[in-house]
């Protein structure tokens, strides 16, 4: 029977298709790869009569693709280089093009007149395409093909290949899919790419067949009916149809408002056939209308789709097929909803409770991602939607294990606004109801964003009226505004404040306070504002002249007054070896510029609240909280109820991210994650969806680390980097990953009702960071955090020094190569060893915030003299023995060290009932990490430390980080080492867990204090 259905759907097709001039290459010698080799016979069956074959030499002339409707090109992954510059002209100039097999023109064949040769393979000229990167990926056993939903019109086919590949880059879809037995689209073995708009190859249509078939697949009945259809879809051009929504939510005494679109570009030689579109609308898989609409000869056609009734409340979807001549040529669904707002106050509220975040009162740990859409239409909800979509993809993250998703907005809000109000214009708040709707179904937690990097309106640049180029009105400080951020902000808030699973994040990876350079720092903005308040501020921390001026290192008369005192350039802000003396007042520039982001936040808070809102809210920062723009540990008190850190840069200090972005009492989540793109100096890729899979699940499973609580990747969208579908829409093996790691949380979350600090902390030297010297500050506090976990087993917490009332009770205080410090934070610190602690200094901490000395070293004992730091190689010597230090790079050109009066490298000192150890040098900022791991050790063992886990793993490249719980420990593991073999015993249960873990990868363990294995993810034990 399907064969009769095939030859019947082959037979339709021949005796309406190719009267157009279809140009096959053909050459005699040319070589096939990553393909099958396909006749001629079998091309002619497949693509009709009107086929014509043509050489290199033929299509080095111009007239050979003259009026060709379609270029084929039956050799798989290679492409004839003689005859690329004419190719390339044909398809600049709307050309179509379908590739029969392989990676779509991934291997150069140079050469004519049968002496050909392979060349590496690459994809230079693939991108001229916009097919950016092409690799191999795995199609589970037992999938099938089915062409994409809507398509059932084209011919039935099976696909059967040994290798299937994917393509990344723009423009692209699948027009057929492997579908893996458990619903996954797991390979695009048929993709398109439609060139719609822009000068060069408008109209160009390419179909790729990008796999490996199998043996005599090509001349089979199925390889047949793929190729023909491929062609067919092909030679029609691109095209662009599409329903448009103009409310995706609406009241069920409103009329849905449809609009159908088509765009069909088509060379200036040839014009769009006539044709017509039959839509339906249909509930719950019903069809309760159905019309025709004729759409004419014409480039661009709108028409409106007459569904003129008023609704009840429910889910509707549209479906439009386009056809011409009675073929079906392309087909697009949407869909709205029918509800009252109140219809979202339904469902479970998200909550805190201490370190972890809650849903309905009960411990949650968030597993999810950003999203807006799989569709390619705009990070915000500004524009026209299709709710259809999100309602999939919605449903499609629960079914792998998704419960929370952040979305908003991530550009200037202009186009946004309603001028009369200062608010968002309805469509948006009536397309982000739907959105919700959608999410409220799926019992998906959505976290909304309102800025991006600054709070930004429209153009971050004006000129004066002398023609001067003025700074633009500081978007944190500027009370006009700020008052328009407001009105944009609480007019979302407003629509939405009784939604109980919904949170905001109140601006997306902040800078401060330049909207014109983000993501470098904190810089200045120079505005009339910032200058006034920049006085202030300085008048009120110094209050007298002089003290600043003392600060400062100048004279009190040179900087005049508390009014006139300019603000630090950009220069200013970084280290540079000699000549600038204004370097030192970064410190101020940053500190200002916390407590200016502290307010901004609080006041936002606080109008959000004046809504009547008391959902929970955010910031939404990247590593530049825990490096060197708004930092996570001065705006966690600022009124958020958790913090964030987006793990991107710091490839190499992953779990240093974690461990300083938490507060202490304040959860913390890993809001945002992937791989960053790396390319070759040529532009291939280093990571795609399996060389980055290590790293991305890394960075996943330390979401988890060290009371971080939660992992939220970038993003659920069609992105060949980050996103977690493929550029033609099938599944990367990510959403395998997120499936599992979704389970995991489900069965840890119960037991997270409190968090057990662990019994040591890093004190964050603040001042150092925040000034020029912020690379060595965050070496020292890397490689504190790594020495700790990696090399000596021991587990951490991290307090700022500005934050040191937060310090809790640990028995082991270590201080990382410090320098200066503020008066408040040594004050604590020696009351801490007075009471008990063990204090570990490392390196010079006598001096001031600003460098300067102080007598606080001398007032307990530890009188050095600061002297630089000159030698590379130094052997360092404490009661733990000797061991040797690197001080390398720059280091010896910046560094200071202490010089003790007896010349000694180290030296203990009783203080009330605890004690401090004092290292001369700086230990953390030397290249032997080995060597610092034995001065910790010895300070650990001094303080009384007890480990949380014993292991025989000596290899520091495999971590064992520990988070203890009240009635189970949570472990996360994570691989950056060749060694695969793990072992380790709980000290809480008396359990031991032995296991591989493969290079680069990690697993979590939950292990209760009974020793049960309650929850695991690619844990991979042995008995």
């Amino acid at each position: 029977m399907r064969s009769v259905c095939l030859a019947l759907a082959l037979l339709v097709l021949s005796s309406s298709a190719f009267a157009a001039k279809i140009v096959v290459f053909q050459e005699s010698g040319f070589p096939t790869v990553n393909s099958q080799p396909v006749s001629a016979a079998t091309l002619r069956e497949a693509l009709g009569p009107n086929a014509t074959f043509a050489g290199i030499a033929a299509l080095q002339n111009p007239a050979t693709l003259e009026h060709a409707q379609l270029l084929v090109l039956p050799y798989g992954s290679a492409v004839p280089v003689s005859a690329w510059s004419g190719m390339q002209t044909y398809l600049n100039h709307g050309g179509h093009l379908l590739i029969l097999g392989g990676k779509p023109l991934y291997v150069p064949v140079t050469g004519t007149h049968g002496h050909f040769k392979q060349e590496f393979g690459q994809d230079t000229f693939g991108r001229t395409l916009g097919f950016d990167h092409i690799y191999a990926v795995p199609v589970t056993s037992g999938s099938h093909f089915e062409w994409r939903s809507g398509y059932g019109f084209l011919p039935q086919a099976s696909v059967q290949a040994t290798k299937y590949y994917a393509v990344a880059g723009q423009n692209l879809d699948g027009l057929g899919y492997m579908i893996a037995p458990g619903g996954d689209k797991v390979a695009a073995p048929v993709i398109v790419s439609d060139h719609l708009y822009g000068k060069a190859m408008q109209g160009a249509r390419i179909v790729a067949l990008d796999f490996t078939p199998a043996p005599d697949y090509w001349a089979s009945h199925d390889g047949i009916a793929l190729m023909r259809a491929a062609a067919l879809y092909a030679e029609q051009g691109a095209t662009q149809f599409w329903i448009e929504a103009q409310y995706s939510a609406i009241r069920p005494d409103e009329i849905p408002q449809l609009t159908l679109h088509l765009r069909h570009p088509e060379p200036a030689s040839t014009s769009p056939a006539a044709g017509s579109a039959r839509v339906e609308l249909l509930s719950q898989g019903k069809v309760l209308r159905t019309v025709t609409i004729p759409m004419p000869l014409a480039a661009s056609v709108d028409a409106v789709i007459p569904f003129h009734h008023a609704l009840p409340a429910g889910f509707y979807t549209v479906k439009a097929t386009y056809s011409v001549g009675g073929q079906p040529r392309e087909f697009y669904a949407n869909g709205f909803v029918v509800e009252q707002l109140q219809a979202l106050d339904r469902g479970p509220r998200l909550g805190v409770n201490g370190n972890f975040l809650s849903l309905n009162g009960k411990p949650f740990f968030p597993v999810g991602t950003n999203y807006f859409t799989t569709e390619n239409n705009g990070w915000d909800f500004s524009g026209p939607r299709n709710a259809l979509v999100w309602e999939h993809d919605f449903a499609d993250m629960e079914r792998h294990g998704v419960t929370f998703v952040r979305t908003g907005v991530w550009m200037p809000n202009t186009s946004l606004i309603e001028p009369s109000t200062g608010g968002v214009k309805e469509r948006f708040l009536r397309n982000l109801e739907a959105y919700l709707a959608a999410a409220q179904a799926h019992h998906i937690v959505i976290n909304f964003n309102f800025f991006s990097a600054v709070p930004r309106h429209a153009s971050a640049s004006r000129q004066a009226a002398n023609g001067k180029t003025v700074p633009p009105p500081n978007p944190y400080l500027d009370p006009a505004s700020v008052r328009m951020e407001h009105a944009y902000v609480t007019s979302i808030v407003r629509r939405f404040a009784q939604v109980p699973w919904l949170c905001y994040d109140l601006i997306n990876e902040p800078s401060f306070s330049n909207p014109l350079v983000v993501y470098r720092g904190n810089m200045p903005n120079g505005d009339p504002i910032e200058r006034r308040d920049w006085d202030q501020w300085l008048a009120q921390r110094y209050v007298h002249l002089d003290a600043l001026a003392k600060a400062w290192s100048v004279t009190p008369s040179s900087l005049g007054s508390f009014r006139s005192i300019p603000l630090p350039t950009r220069d200013d802000m970084t280290w540079t070896r000699y000549g600038n003396p204004n370097e030192v007042r970064a410190l101020d520039y940053n500190l200002f510029a916390q407590q200016k982001f502290w307010q901004w936040t609080h006041d936002m808070i606080a109008a959000i609240r004046a809504t009547g809102s008391r959902q929970l809210t955010d910031v939404g920062q990247d590593e530049g909280g825990v490096t060197n723009r708004v930092l996570n540990q001065f705006y966690a008190t600022s009124g958020v109820s958790f913090t964030t850190d987006h793990t991107y840069w710091q490839d190499d200090a992953l779990l240093w991210d974690s461990v300083v972005a938490k507060y202490p009492g304040i959860p913390n989540i890993t809001g945002e994650t992937g791989y960053q793109p790396v390319d070759a100096p040529n532009g291939a890729w280093r990571y795609d969806e399996f060389t980055g899979q290590g790293l991305e699940e890394r960075k996943w499973a330390l979401g988890f680390a060290d009371g971080t609580s939660g992992a939220l990747q970038w993003d659920w969208a069609r992105e060949p980097y980050f996103g977690i579908e493929r550029s033609d829409g099938s599944a990367k093996v990510w959403e395998g990953m997120m499936r599992d790691l979704g389970r995991f949380a489900k069965q840890a979350e119960p037991y997270a009702t409190g968090l057990q600090l662990p019994q040591v902390a890093i004190v964050l030297p603040q001042s150092l960071q925040m000034s020029v010297y912020n690379p060595q500050a965050l070496t020292a506090q890397q490689n504190a955090v790594r020495v700790l976990f990696n090399y000596d087993r021991a587990a951490a917490y991290a307090v700022g020094e500005y934050q040191i009332q937060t310090l809790g009770d640990p028995r082991l205080i270590i201080l990382p190569s410090a320098y200066g410090l503020t008066r408040a934070a040594w004050q604590a610190l020696e009351a801490h060893v007075r009471a008990g602690a063990t204090l570990l200094i490392s390196g010079p901490f006598n001096e001031s915030p600003h460098l300067h000395p102080t007598h606080r070293a001398a007032s307990v004992g530890l009188g050095y003299k600061n002297v630089p730091l000159e030698l590379r190689n130094q052997s360092f010597t404490f009661p733990g023995g000797t061991v040797p230090l690197v001080y390398a790079g720059d280091t010896t050109t910046i560094l200071r060290r202490a010089e003790l009066t007896s010349h000694q490298d180290w030296k203990e000192v009783p203080l009330g009932n605890g004690r401090i150890l004092f290292s001369a040098l700086p230990l953390e900022l030397n290249t032997r990490l080995g060597s610092v791991a034995k001065v910790y050790a010895y300070a650990l063992h001094t303080a009384g430390v007890t480990p949380e886990y014993t292991t025989t793993v000596t290899d520091p490249g495999l971590l064992i980080c520990p988070t203890l719980l009240p009635h189970a420990t949570l472990y996360v593991l994570a691989s950056e080492t060749n060694q695969t073999h793990i072992e380790f015993h709980d000290a809480r249960s008396g359990a031991t867990f032995t296991g591989t873990l493969p290079p680069g990868r990690a697993a979590l363990l939950l292990v209760g204090t009974n020793g049960k294995l309650l929850a695991s993810y690619h844990w991979h034990g042995h008995e």
